[in-house]
């Protein structure tokens, strides 16, 4: 069976970690590389984790450092306290073997893409500083994409300092994402759709059940990363936790698990209140043609299932 090339441009993070092990469990993926970003966590930490996450899961992908500071406002916040230590939970990996790549992050990303010409599939869980300079340097690199995923905006933000009008991602670069969204077709998985596929503490249970149960390494980070994921959230009182990234990857793994409805949608950029917002034009208003799949819809017990199965999965390796 032909393999789905994919590339995971990531900040990892701990919901990035869960949506590397989940592509990595899909059968029809190939993860060909993973691409490092500032964003949760300084870009020191972030590149050192997606080696260690190739590592951990025996993946064998390229790894490619990218971008340390947004492309034009100051970096001023990182999330070591939703993260963790070191920005995956507190897990300490072992020093990584692997060597990254001499190329920079949006070199590997075109080259990819031509080599596969037309057949890859880019995922962008973090900032979008790199697709930005991906698309700076080779402006035609939408004609080998067959598809652009990302986690980030949606209908309501999750920055205080924009009034919740902004999504994290895309607020730590919105030049980026701005260029992004008009010269990219994205299917923007954001804060809407991933608080609708919240996991509960009976489901987090059962995924400690299954990776319990395996005999790897691969086993023993996830159970260590639930096992963090739960205390971060229920150990607090909430009632849920949201694994954002992971449902960019469930969205194409099954088409049933993420309804998308096609918007005209610009990010705001300038600083201003709700800068990092996607204005999303829900009555076409502005005239514009639609350029983004916005996440409308989703099936949370499938994808509640999916992580369950993905647990599984490595459980019984």
């Amino acid at each position: 069976m032909k393999k789905i090339p994919i590339i995971i441009d990531c900040d990892p993070g701990v919901d990035d970690s869960y949506a590397i092990a989940l592509a990595n469990s899909h059968p029809e993926f190939e993860i060909i590389a993973l691409t490092a970003v500032e964003g949760n966590v300084p870009a020191v930490l972030t590149r050192h984790n997606c080696l260690c996450l190739d590592e951990t899961f025996d993946i064998g992908a390229k790894v490619a450092y990218g971008a340390t500071v947004p492309l034009v406002r100051p970096y001023f916040r990182e999330e070591s306290a939703t993260h963790g230590e070191g920005g995956v939970g507190g897990i300490q990996f072992p020093a990584p073997a692997k060597q990254p790549e001499e190329k920079a992050a949006w070199d590997v990303i075109y080259e990819e893409a031509v080599k596969h010409n037309g057949e890859l599939v880019l995922f962008a869980v973090g900032p979008l500083t790199n697709i930005a300079t991906a698309l700076r340097k080779y402006p035609d690199l939408p004609e080998y994409l067959k598809k652009f995923v990302i986690m980030g905006g949606g209908t309501f933000g999750n920055v205080t300092a924009t009034g919740a009008k902004a999504e994290f991602n895309i607020w730590v670069d919105p030049t980026a994402a701005k260029e992004v969204f008009e010269k990219l077709e994205v299917y923007m998985v954001g804060l809407n759709a991933t608080h609708a596929a919240a996991v509960e503490e009976k489901d987090f249970d059962a995924m400690l059940e299954l990776t319990a149960k395996g005999n790897n390494k691969e086993s023993a980070f996830l159970n260590k990363l639930t096992a963090f994921s739960k205390e971060n959230s229920f150990g607090r009182g909430e009632d849920n936790n949201v694994i954002h990234d992971a449902l960019a990857v469930a969205a194409e793994i099954d088409p049933e698990i993420v309804k998308f409805e096609k918007y005209y949608v610009w990010v705001e950029d300038r600083e201003i209140e709700n800068v990092g917002e996607t204005v999303i034009d829900f009555k076409g208003e502005n005239g514009k043609e639609p350029n983004c799949w916005v996440a409308m819809d989703v099936n949370q017990p499938k994808f509640v299932q999916l992580m369950k199965d993905m647990c599984k999965y490595y459980a019984e390796k």
